[in-house]
């Protein structure tokens, strides 16, 4: 797979899931996967492997319980596929603010029904586009105040998700170029 973003989900947000990014660093280490760099205390870790994504992640998932005693899902991307994420956001105005444009990261490809459902759902001025493994998302304000939030975007597509708002997306593809 070589270089490659894992994307933990819900790390660090208010009381759930604490950890330090050197913690999470020495776990990517005993899953044999030493030299790892974190990008702010969401959880985002650019890492190298041989692995292919699932197992990588299930074993990341792994020694993340044994470590650290906390289950955590990892979403994982590829630095190419993570560029490829990054060169357009559908949802993205040249007046717009970057700052209202988000992307939830999903483990799997939705199913066409699973789809279907989230489309049909209405969330006022947001707007969303799902695109293979990606929902694309654009806040007419404050995420906090939106119905669409990444617990709607799981259970309406019956998957994890991990949500980053656009500056992440675009400095993790910096960071591994």
């Amino acid at each position: 797979m070589g270089l490659s973003i894992a994307l933990l989900r819900a790390v660090n947000v208010g009381t759930a899931n604490r950890m330090r990014m050197e913690a999470l660093r020495a776990v990517f280490d005993s899953a044999g996967y030493p030299g790892t760099v974190t990008h702010i205390q969401s959880g985002n870790v650019i890492f190298e492997t041989n692995d292919d994504s699932a197992a990588a992640a299930a074993k990341i998932e792994q020694q993340i319980t044994t470590d650290l005693g906390l289950s955590i899902v990892v979403i994982l991307r590829s630095a190419d596929e993570l560029a490829a994420v990054a060169r357009q956001h559908p949802l993205a105005t040249t007046d717009g603010d970057p700052a209202q444009l988000y992307v939830a990261f999903l483990g799997t490809e939705a199913a066409a029904d699973d789809v279907n459902r989230l489309s049909a759902m209405s969330f006022g001025d947001d707007a969303l586009v799902l695109a293979g493994r990606e929902v694309f998302v654009r806040y007419a304000s404050r995420p906090s105040q939106s119905r669409l939030t990444g617990a709607v975007i799981e259970r309406k597509l019956a998957r994890p998700a991990t949500i980053r708002n656009w500056g992440v997306v675009n400095k993790l593809v910096e960071l591994t170029s």
